[in-house]
């Protein structure tokens, strides 16, 4: 089983879902947080009582992935986690900022797999055998009992898929209400190459060129629904792209990253 964080004995985080829910009536709603927000969080917590940096904090959730972004992104990771700690039913602020160092997590905290954490129901009373348990059934026809099955079958099919749609469109709206993406800010550019390609840069035409000068030396393969985050990375005079799948803020989105420094793409 995959490892789980209890926080102030109450709300439990499974950082390989990014879900926060409480642990009183488990599983009952979760609350979706993205990515981002939940690495951050995962650091916080295995460094409890500890200032993490900004550099620290860059390194580990974003350069390690190919991503370069500016100091917003981290703060609006840290406002959506505090946020959904907060939908999911966390009464106190357990992420603290530490003026001109960082953030530190200030909660108590317990590690484990979700079955160490479970609150155990107590079991109820079995029923009293009445009259009617006991006198026998007749039998019914063959054909009868054929068609109580199939009705139920069909009923038990369509509560099944109806429940399928609540529960999409919940996890829909809990990642909507965990906050933006960390890519919030960047502009869209429009269609280049059969991707949507959005940029840390508002100029349309030094974005465009560049992403085509990527393509020429590095083939970018979009499909349908593919999304392309240029971020144009003054610091290392390169640029880096993610490549994904759908939009970055959905949980299950898959992404692919190209980085290529300026002697490598410039003459």
């Amino acid at each position: 089983m995959n490892t789980v964080f209890l926080i102030n004995d109450s709300l439990l985080f499974d950082p390989d879902e990014h879900s926060l829910r409480p642990q009183e009536g488990f599983p009952g709603s979760k609350v979706i947080i993205h990515t981002p927000a939940s690495e951050c969080l995962l650091l916080l917590l295995r460094h409890n009582h500890q200032v993490l940096t900004q550099r620290f904090l860059f390194e580990q959730v974003w350069e390690k992935h190919g991503a370069v972004v500016t100091t917003n992104a981290l703060y609006q990771s840290i406002a959506s986690l505090r946020k959904g700690l907060q939908s999911a039913g966390l009464a106190e602020n357990i992420i603290k900022t530490v003026p001109k160092m960082g953030f530190k997590s200030i909660a108590t905290v317990r590690e484990g797999t979700i079955s160490d954490f479970l609150i155990p129901v107590e079991s109820a009373e079995p029923a009293p055998l009445t009259d009617e348990i006991l006198t026998p059934k007749r039998h019914e026809p063959a054909a009868q009992k054929t068609r109580i099955i199939e009705v139920f079958h069909s009923r038990w099919a369509y509560f099944i898929a109806g429940l399928a749609f609540i529960l999409s469109c919940s996890v829909l709206y809990m990642q909507r209400i965990g906050g933006d993406s960390f890519y919030s800010d960047y502009h869209y550019i429009g269609q280049v190459k059969g991707c949507s390609l959005y940029s840390s840069w508002s100029g349309e035409e030094k974005s465009i060129s560049t992403f085509l000068l990527l393509d020429k030396r590095q083939p970018v393969i979009c499909k349908t629904g593919t999304v392309a985050y240029l971020t144009l990375n003054h610091s290392q005079q390169g640029v880096s792209v993610l490549l994904c799948n759908s939009k970055i803020e959905y949980s299950n989105t898959q992404c692919q990253s190209y980085i290529l420094r300026k002697d490598r793409y410039e003459n």
